[in-house]
């Protein structure tokens, strides 16, 4: 599989809220860091999976990329997502993911989360 093809499906895992296809993705070892929220997994994946099992109120709504930038093991996508929490209430983010991949497998991750702002 090709370094696009693997982000492709991490992004439509993501969108899903399929955890266990996140977790097929991702490296044993996986470093995952969400700046501008100071928050750092670098336990790997069953850090990732209690992170994501605390999120399971907050549902994608809809989800486009603006770019898929692909170097090698390297990739680079932007875009914007929209979620709904347990209350209904929107959360709408501009992202951007910064993958490194080993092994078939996302190794590195790190993601730029920024609020709409209307």
């Amino acid at each position: 599989m090709t370094t696009k093809e693997i982000v492709l499906q991490v992004i439509d895992a993501f969108d899903n809220n399929d955890v266990d296809k996140i977790l097929d993705l991702f490296a044993d070892d996986v470093i995952w860091t969400m700046k501008g929220s100071n928050l750092t997994i670098s336990n790997g994946k069953d850090e990732v999976e209690k992170f994501l099992s605390g999120m399971e109120d907050v549902k994608v709504v809809s989800s486009t990329y603006d770019h898929l930038i692909v170097d090698g093991n390297k990739a680079a996508v932007d875009g914007f997502i929209q979620c709904k929490n347990k209350n209904s209430e929107e959360i709408n983010m501009h992202y951007a993911d910064f993958y490194e991949l080993e092994n078939d497998r996302v190794k590195i991750l790190t993601s730029y989360i920024v609020d709409k702002k209307d």
